[in-house]
């Protein structure tokens, strides 16, 4: 089926889910010059196809007045009493229209082959923007699944790396801690053998033999 540039106004692009795969703008600025060219085209095959008939209208005019004169020429010698010389006059007119006639045939098939030549460079020249629409477009959907695919794999490396430093904070926040509970049970360790020497001490020691001012 032939491309319209309906066809080519109406057509959509799939958008990728990251961003955009390709720039909107220069893609409908890029159709927008298809569809121009396409049109212009058209216009001009709607333009040779109306002096075809402009011309095939002219040659099956000139066709039909031809055979006319030529009956008249023939059948003048019969009805007319005695042969004037006057006769061969419309013979000199059929001579005259004949090139006519085949100057509106070259015409018509120069016209048609030019017709055949716009048509063949309109339909080259638009299966080649086809094809280089089509190629630029899947360019931009390959560029955006690889941006994609970039994206991807630079976010999942950004995650893993985040893990594993999250991993080694946590087991430096884990030795940390251990550390300073181990600091901690020695130091209350310390402190209680400490404490339990000074109460052994006390214990041990006499009593003072004057009491302490105050207390009497």
């Amino acid at each position: 089926m032939a491309l319209t540039p309906e066809d080519v106004v109406n057509q959509k692009f799939t958008i990728t889910k990251f961003r955009d795969g390709y720039d909107l703008d220069q893609v409908d600025d890029f159709l927008d010059t298809v569809v121009e060219e396409i049109r212009q085209r058209d216009a001009e095959k709607q333009e040779l196809e109306a002096k075809i008939a402009e011309l095939t209208a002219q040659l099956e005019e000139r066709a039909a007045v031809a055979p006319a004169d030529e009956t008249i020429v023939v059948d003048a010698p019969v009805a007319a009493v005695a042969p004037e010389p006057v006769a061969p006059a419309p013979a000199a007119d059929d001579s005259a229209q004949r090139p006519d006639a085949i100057k509106s045939s070259a015409m018509l098939q120069m016209a048609l082959e030019l017709h055949d030549k716009y048509v063949s460079e309109g339909e080259t020249t638009r299966d080649d923007l086809i094809n280089a629409a089509q190629t630029k477009s899947t360019q931009m959907v390959d560029d955006a699944e690889r941006t994609a695919r970039e994206l991807v794999e630079e976010a999942q490396k950004r995650r893993t790396d985040e893990l594993r430093a999250h991993s080694d904070e946590m087991e430096r926040l884990n030795q940390v801690v251990a550390e300073l509970r181990g600091f901690e049970s020695e130091y209350r360790s310390t402190l209680r053998s400490y404490i339990q020497s000074q109460l052994r001490d006390l214990d041990s020691s006499p009593e003072p033999l004057v009491r302490p001012e105050g207390l009497e």
